[in-house]
């Protein structure tokens, strides 16, 4: 069974393709060992296998799944992207928490039994009679769509991912592409793709490193309906800032917090070289650009005077779907236009 994979910018070229075999030197066999942070451990190949985890609060947790699982609640987008992925968007019942961002598998995601814009009910995904339920973490808990002890006393395994308790970076990442492999039997497919992503961002960043100058840059979220206010994400919050790092720019952090509102005071304050801008489930990306950039209290910030504000994917650069290589490619780009990354 082949993954389904968007269509990569090529990184073809012969000076990328001999950065990336030097950067990977020694490392072109099997896909990188699971990190101990994460503490996700490979298991045999039949079954029961025990899958590791964190709930939402970042305690570990183990889920046993006794065979590959026929009937899946998915809750966020980009789980249901990686599912589609890895050609098993079949086992899929049901799903909620969709980003509203385009996709390269915009057909297929429309394909799906839809529960919800946000975290579905407890009643609704009850109905569907799930064998598991794959999702973010912050919807496992009481207050959303309960716990994950309640759910298996219901009888339902629970794979979590997308954990910003503990932390969005790539190593997370790759640990919830890594359980999806486990729980359905593509583990081929997935340590592929994880070894085929880290080498082109390796790549990436070797040429980056090229670069003069690294650009600060800001990222920042779409505001309230005033747009008086734009929002704040830590690095612990996304993939971006490692995005960021790899395309020759450095993250600018404004505030101690993980989210908050971001006054104009404290754009103007950053003074970034380049914005990048995300927004959750607007699809409005072109619009809410254009407010920020005649944002006249703006008018005087680098990025801005300089007409370097530039869109990000949401799913990606928050949550981490498989485009992420070619979308941190595009931003390598962005910032350093003198150099050749293909």
């Amino acid at each position: 069974m082949a993954a389904r994979f968007p269509s990569r910018l090529t990184l073809a070229s012969a000076t990328l393709v001999a950065l990336a075999s030097l950067a990977l030197s020694g490392c072109s066999g099997p896909a990188p060992e699971p990190t101990t942070e994460t503490g996700v451990e490979e298991v045999a190949s039949g079954w029961p296998r025990d899958l590791a985890m964190f709930d939402n609060a970042g305690e570990p947790v183990t889920q046993t799944l006794k065979a590959e699982p026929q009937r899946v609640v998915v809750v966020g987008q980009n789980l249901a992207e990686l599912m589609v992925a890895f050609d098993v968007e079949d086992k899929i019942v049901g799903v909620g928490y969709l980003d509203g961002a385009d996709s390269y598998y915009e057909e297929q995601l429309e394909t799906l039994p839809k529960l919800s814009d946000q975290v579905p009910s407890v009643e609704s995904v009850m109905a569907l009679n799930p064998d598991v339920i794959l999702s973010m973490s912050f919807a496992m808990t009481e207050e959303n769509l309960g716990t994950i002890e309640t759910w298996n006393e219901r009888g339902v395994q629970v794979i979590t991912a997308d954990n910003y308790t503990i932390g969005r970076d790539l190593d997370t990442y790759y640990d919830d592409i890594r359980n999806i492999g486990l729980a359905f039997n593509v583990t081929e497919q997935t340590d592929a793709y994880i070894a085929d992503e880290q080498k082109t961002l390796d790549a990436i960043t070797k040429v980056s490193e090229g670069a003069e100058t690294t650009p600060q840059v800001l990222l920042v979220a779409s505001g309230g309906a005033n747009k008086l206010t734009y929002n704040y994400y830590s690095p612990s919050l996304g993939l971006v800032d490692e995005m960021v790092e790899a395309a020759g720019g450095e993250y600018v952090e404004v505030s101690k917090e993980t989210y908050a509102e971001m006054s104009a005071e404290t754009i103007i304050k950053a003074n970034p070289d380049v914005i990048v801008m995300t927004q959750f489930q607007k699809g409005s990306s072109e619009e809410e650009r254009e407010a920020l950039v005649t944002d006249e209290r703006l008018a005087g910030v680098t990025a801005i005077a300089e007409d370097r504000v530039y869109l990000l994917d949401y799913a990606t650069s928050v949550r981490g779907t498989p485009h992420l290589g070619e979308l941190t490619l595009s931003l390598a780009e962005q910032l350093h236009p003198e150099l050749n990354y293909r």
